[in-house]
């Protein structure tokens, strides 16, 4: 069938035409379809005309508030996926078809599960493409295939709902059924799709995971997301990558330097689920990480209690306001409360780590520290001696492993080693002595290779349940009432345990109640300010259905798509309260409300919004513990399935005796049985030697009428010839009608090589128009040459003038300089006149000397001497300056003479290395 008949067919199902044909038949044409030409020659061709020809149906016919339409156009697109082009469902299918698919909650499964296959199938195309494609073509391929898988974990964390947002809670508030029904499939569907991505390829989920891990605000999407990951029955297969993946390293680094508890609780429950499957599956790289396990282990032992939080702790960024505003509405409310900031973790975390710690997850909710009780039962199991080891030295133990310190103050400032052997002896105490602690040390306990490859998962589980005293003598006393085996790691003396940690007995259905309704009171006492009115009722019978319903693994209608909230939680408090609330100081006249980021017009009252974050906590913790009992409870049902075939195995020999006696028995039976079986075959032998006389007959009628048949048919025969005949002559005239064509076929042909000679020519044209180009190239180049040159003339014949009027300068200077020259030689001609003269009457005075006139000669004499050697020096620097000024006329006459040879030169001109134009 071609592609035009598929796609009228698609065409007539879509518009519910009578003369449609059925999905299923519709659907069987496309496979015949897909499996004649998925591996054609021409496969692109098919491909890009199938995907028109759907383009077109999709636009004209398709209308997606119809599921039935929908759920056709998904069977289509998922039978025809083979000859598609490889990503038209990234960049065709996916926001027309796909992505409305998911969001809408009444289509059926069926198509919902077609628009995840679609997702997938593309998600892994590259693969199966390899060896089809170029290097160039794969990479682009991957390329958009990884910004296709970047872009669901960002419509996972941005688009979808998430319960720990309290702007998405209210957001749900506000919406209708309709609204919160298709928020609630869009992220089910995204989850099962990211969740089946991760299955099939770990390696793409766990990256883009490790890619969203550094933003704080996802880390709790994130971690419900994985926790819904490890929970499947499939991951133990991948756990392997998981263990050596990086994003293992992110998240006891979250575990480590965060301060949510309740991201730091559920992260405790999903890294107790991988404990038992990294030991059996990745017991190398469980090995390796050990040492950070244990400082996990030692932080969680060491939480301390946190304050209440109030306006106090959120900072401008988490109240989406200035930080004026913050200020005033702080001096507005009171001093800060110190202690809660010293309970949380501040240590400063090292610059190379790069990591922004998270502090709060719910802003107003009473934080409730995490519970190392089951971690520590999982490590305590695995690894006895290093745990104990870490428990009793802290600092030395991670010195002797070389591990490093993720803070900027080494261990001896971040660790308390007082505190950790204090808080771990409750956990001590609640539990049984190890045997391992007898048999090994620390050190052989890790060189061991793969010890826990002998043992499978819910062994394991249900052996560190096992440890637990309560649950260690629950199950002696079962041996005791049964007679079964020991447990593996229980002590013989575990039967003399004191009666305060013997068993430790459920609680009664009155006190379950009462704490219950002492657990609610106490909440709506928070809220109100005040003490509350009267208990709360709850069903315990309600809950307890509830619980077996969600654990028997059956398939169940929720009545309510979200829980209720009590009304009392939303009534105004009448008391006037001594806490004051957050004021938001551009509306004053609404002093008892809290205005949210995000949300410019709805104010929601501060209560409202405590109550609110205490509530979305409870339910992810909840959530949390319950997937982690289901979990616990699926480990411990395959490990009763073992027991149970061991304890089989046990009594085979008893049941082999018994069966053989049982088997003769029953052959003496058989045997009786046979012998009466033997005589009632020879009666019937003689009732069937009757019966065969009479089949013969039957048989002679039946020959008769069959040789009625066969002349019919020979009949039938010589039609059919008359008819092939005819088939015959239809032939031979669409043989004419063939030759007819191949004549106008070589016409055709004729006329193209007539036409060759003119094509050639045109080649010819071509060429010339090349080389004339590349001329006129050459001589735009030559021009461009001359114009430089051209300029180069100018600067120098500047440079030329400039010259000319500095040598006038120096000549003026030279002739001022001459000048002053000859007044100094005159002055001194006449100072050498007055010399004489002075000499002159130094000898008439030294004829008449005199005491008086001779000391008036000294002075004189001095004086006249003094003078004379000053104008010597001056006469010595005149000449010095005479003879360099000379020297500076000759050397620019020499410069400016050179100058002129060279500008006068032919040789030197530029022009003179080009040719011409004409030249070309």
């Amino acid at each position: 069938m071609s592609a035009p008949e598929l796609s009228r067919q698609l065409r007539l199902i879509l518009e519910s035409s009578p003369d449609a044909p059925s999905l299923p038949t519709l659907l069987e044409n496309i496979d015949a379809y897909v499996q004649e030409y998925a591996n054609a020659p021409d496969a692109e061709a098919v491909s890009l005309h199938v995907e028109d020809r759907l383009q077109t149906i999709c636009s004209d016919v398709l209308d997606h508030s119809v599921c039935a339409q929908l759920e056709v156009f998904l069977a289509v697109l998922y039978h025809l996926l083979p000859v598609l082009p490889s990503l038209s469902v990234i960049s065709s299918w996916f926001e027309v078809v796909i992505r409305p698919a998911l969001r809408e909650p009444k289509l059926a499964t069926s198509a919902v599960n077609h628009a995840k296959e679609l997702i997938l199938r593309t998600l892994e195309l590259p693969t199966e493409a390899d060896g089809n494609i170029g290097d160039e073509e794969r990479g682009r391929r991957e390329e958009l295939i990884g910004n296709f898988r970047r872009r669901l974990m960002d419509f996972y964390l941005l688009d979808a709902y998430n319960e720990s947002s309290g702007h998405d809670v209210l957001e749900w508030a506000s919406l209708d059924d309709l609204s919160r029904e298709k928020k609630a499939c869009w992220k089910a569907n995204l989850e099962d799709v990211l969740i089946k991505l991760g299955l099939q390829r770990p390696e793409d989920l766990l990256t883009e995971v490790f890619r969203c891990f550094a933003s704080p605000p996802s880390r709790l999407q994130l971690l419900l997301l994985l926790n819904s990951f490890t929970s499947q029955a499939k991951f133990p297969d991948v756990a392997h990558v998981m263990a050596s993946h990086v994003v293992t390293q992110s998240l006891l680094y979250s575990f480590t330097f965060d301060n949510s508890t309740t991201l730091c609780t559920i992260g405790l429950t999903m890294l107790t689920k991988l404990l038992p499957i990294f030991a059996v599956k990745a017991c190398e790289d469980l090995k390796r990480v050990l040492p950070q396990l244990l400082i996990v282990l030692a932080r969680t032992i060491c939480w301390k209690q946190r304050a209440q939080s109030s306006i106090h702790d959120l900072t401008p960024e988490d109240l989406g306001m200035s930080s004026d505003i913050v200020g005033n509405v702080v001096e507005s409310t009171g001093a800060e409360d110190t202690d809660t900031m010293a309970n949380r973790n501040t240590l400063p975390i090292r610059p190379d780590l790069d990591w922004e710690r998270l502090d709060l997850v719910f802003y107003g909710a009473t934080p409730v520290p995490p519970s190392p009780h089951q971690f520590f039962q999982f490590l305590y199991y695995l690894f006895p001696c290093n745990t104990l080891r870490f428990l009793r030295y802290p600092i030395s133990y991670l010195t002797e492993n070389n591990v490093e310190s993720p803070y900027t103050v080494t261990w001896d400032d971040a660790l308390d080693e007082d505190m950790i052997r204090s808080k771990s002896e409750s956990l001590l105490r609640g539990h049984v002595l190890h045997p391992l602690l007898i048999w090994r040390d620390a050190t052989s306990e890790l060189a061991q290779p793969d010890f826990w490859n002998q043992y499978d998962i819910p062994r394991i589980v249900g052996e560190c349940t096992m440890l637990d005293v309560r649950h260690a003598s629950l199950g002696l006393r079962q041996q005791q009432l049964f007679g079964a085996a020991k447990p593996a790691f229980a002590p013989a003396s575990a039967t003399s345990l004191p009666e305060s940690i013997k068993v430790a007995e459920p609680a009664s259905v009155s006190t379950l109640s009462s704490s219950v309704e002492s657990s609610t009171s106490s909440v709506l006492a928070h809220v109100h300010g005040t003490a509350a009115p009267r208990k709360t009722r709850i069903s315990l019978q309600e809950m307890i259905n509830a619980s077996i319903a969600l654990k028997s693994g059956l398939e169940i209608e929720i009545v309510d798509s979200m829980p209720t909230w009590p009304t009392a939680l939303f009534q105004q408090p009448r008391t006037t309260s001594t806490t004051p609330s957050l004021v938001v100081h551009t509306r004053p006249t609404t002093p008892d409300t809290v205005s949210l980021p995000g949300r410019a017009t709805d104010d929601v009252p501060s209560h409202v919004a405590q109550a609110i974050a205490e509530l979305q906590r409870e339910v992810l913790l909840l959530r949390s513990e319950l997937n982690f009992e289901l979990w616990m409870a699926r480990e411990n049902v395959k490990h009763i399935g073992r027991l149970y075939h061991d304890r089989v195995l046990s009594r085979n020999a008893e049941v082999e005796r018994q069966g053989l006696h049982n088997k003769m028995r029953g052959f003496k039976a058989e045997v009786q049985r046979l012998q009466k079986e033997l005589k009632d075959h020879k009666d019937q032998t003689l009732t069937m030697k009757n019966q065969y006389l009479d089949y013969n007959q039957k048989l002679q009628d039946k020959l008769r009428e069959l040789r009625a048949e066969k002349s019919s048919w020979q009949a039938e025969a010589t039609a059919m010839r008359a008819a092939d005949k005819e088939s015959k002559d239809t032939f031979a005239a669409q043989g004419k009608l063939l030759d007819e064509a191949t004549h106008r076929v070589f016409q055709l042909e004729t006329t193209i090589k007539e036409n060759a000679h003119k094509i050639d020519r045109l080649h010819d044209y071509e060429r010339q128009i090349e080389q004339l180009v590349k001329m006129q190239r050459l001589w735009e180049t030559d021009v461009h040459q001359l114009n430089e040159q051209n300029e180069y003339l100018k600067i120098f014949t500047n440079k030329y003038r400039k010259m000319e009027l500095q040598v006038e300068t120096y000549e003026s200077i030279l002739a001022k300089m001459e000048e002053d020259a000859k007044h100094q030689r005159l002055q001194v001609q006449t100072l050498e006149s007055r010399l004489t003269m002075a000499q002159k009457q130094v000898d008439v005075a030294r004829r008449m000397p005199s005491s008086a006139d001779l000391s008036q000669y000294n002075e004189q004499s001095q004086k006249l001497s003094k003078a004379n050697e000053r104008l010597r020096e001056e006469n010595a620097e005149l000449r010095d300056e005479v003879e360099e000024m000379k020297a500076m006329v000759e050397s620019l006459k020499a410069r400016i003479t050179g100058l002129k040879d060279l500008t006068s030169s032919p040789v030197s001109s530029p022009l003179t290395t080009h040719a011409s134009p004409s030249g070309l």
